[in-house]
């Protein structure tokens, strides 16, 4: 049974009134609901079998929709689970569409966010209404309004002791809702906890998987980074399994543009047909990479060199594309007219293995000597004021 306090309540004539009237509404619109006794069960089953009937005005799906899970409170819990999981398969995007909150989708995605809070204590019908609503949330495109994250995730899951095989549907969903919505940082990071599922044994089974995570993340304009991905087994086994694919990674996580135009020239048709992007967000995103392997190696970059690796005229559009790529933080720094040079300050790492790791234990080390030092100094000036 649901909990009351949770859920909330939509109509408040009796159950046979309601249950009536919503009958009614359905067979107006091609159900052909018959007369099933006085009993709850029979005639809510009856209904949410064709829930996907309620009518196509938004407002009007919602009333509707809202009128039948408030029936769901009175649902012995032995029969709970059946009921929503009739209810959850009538309300899918083939039934329910269209972008933005005002569309028939979000219009379900409302209702059964609100079942979903009153199954706080039923936690497989929790996770069995979740599905859904992403489902749902990638048709109307705001899973924005869900506020999911890693760490509710993570507790959901608890929660719910989802197995294996659950979590990893769940997380392609929010995948694909993540997409759906222009949210790729995001979509990203969740395909990598998705591909941490797989282990050794299995990894061969997350091809497919391991081919969204690289694309996912090969066209994601704000990662930069890439040796968390390189690592993980289903990833590794794209060497065999896809090798343009894995190709494509290794050339994002380590390569230049010159490399870029070379695999391009090797595989023609890699970028429309197996990433699915405009490949001007590609020979950016190859560029910022490019400028930061070359400010590794040295921070005084003259601007001919840069113009040369980058494939950019050097002039007015080789300096638009360094203020550019100080703007997404790719880099820091100042260019030197005169000089005709780059002077870059910090810069992002393509990589961060032992080596980074050991600086920047070196830079905390040196920045608290100096944080106690300025703290010394301070103490013996108050000290010698009070002594005056």
């Amino acid at each position: 049974m649901a909990d009351s306090r949770e859920l909330p309540i939509f109509n408040f004539a009796d159950d046979a009134t309601q249950i009536e009237d919503i009958k009614k509404h359905l067979n107006t619109r091609g159900a052909n609901i018959a007369v099933a006794g006085p009993e709850l069960v029979p005639n809510l089953t009856e209904i949410v079998k064709n829930a996907h009937l309620v009518g196509a005005s938004p407002i009007e799906a919602e009333n509707v929709l809202a009128s039948i899970a408030s029936l769901f409170l009175a649902v012995p819990e032995d029969k709970s689970y059946e009921l929503v999981d009739i209810f959850c398969n009538q309300l899918t995007p083939a039934h329910f569409k269209g972008p933005g909150i005002g569309s028939p989708a979000a219009a379900a995605i409302r209702v059964l966010s609100n079942l979903f809070r009153g199954y706080t204590r039923m936690p497989k019908i929790q996770e069995r209404i979740f599905s859904t609503l992403l489902d749902l949330c990638r048709e109307a495109r705001v899973i924005s309004e869900m506020g999911v994250n890693q760490a509710t995730l993570t507790e959901y899951f608890t929660r719910w002791e989802s197995d294996s095989k659950t979590r990893i549907t769940i997380l392609r969903k929010l995948h694909a809702a993540l997409i759906a919505d222009n949210r790729a940082d995001h979509a990203a990071k969740v395909m990598i906890a998705l591909l941490a599922l797989y282990t050794e044994a299995d990894a061969e089974l997350a091809v497919e998987d391991a081919q969204e995570c690289v694309r996912t993340a090969v066209v994601d304009p704000k990662s930069f980074s890439f040796d968390h991905i390189v690592r993980l087994s289903a990833v590794r086994q794209l060497e065999k399994k896809d090798p343009a694919m894995h190709k494509a990674l290794q050339l994002f996580a380590t390569g230049t543009y010159k490399d870029y135009q070379s695999f391009v020239a090797a595989h023609p048709s890699f970028v429309s047909e197996k990433l699915h992007v405009d490949e001007a967000v590609l020979v950016k995103k190859i560029r910022l990479l490019t400028l930061m392997s070359i400010a590794e190696k040295d921070q005084t970059i003259p601007l001919p060199l840069l113009s040369t690796e980058l494939g950019i005229s050097d002039g007015e559009e080789l300096e638009e594309f360094i203020i550019e790529a100080i703007q997404v933080n790719a880099i820091s720094g100042k260019l030197n007219e005169k000089a005709r040079t780059l002077q870059v300050t910090t810069f992002q790492h393509r990589s961060f293995g032992r080596e980074e790791w050991v600086t920047l234990q070196q830079r905390i080390k040196s920045l608290i000597a100096h944080v106690k030092q300025s703290h010394e100094n301070i103490k013996n000036v108050n000290e010698t004021v009070t002594a005056h």
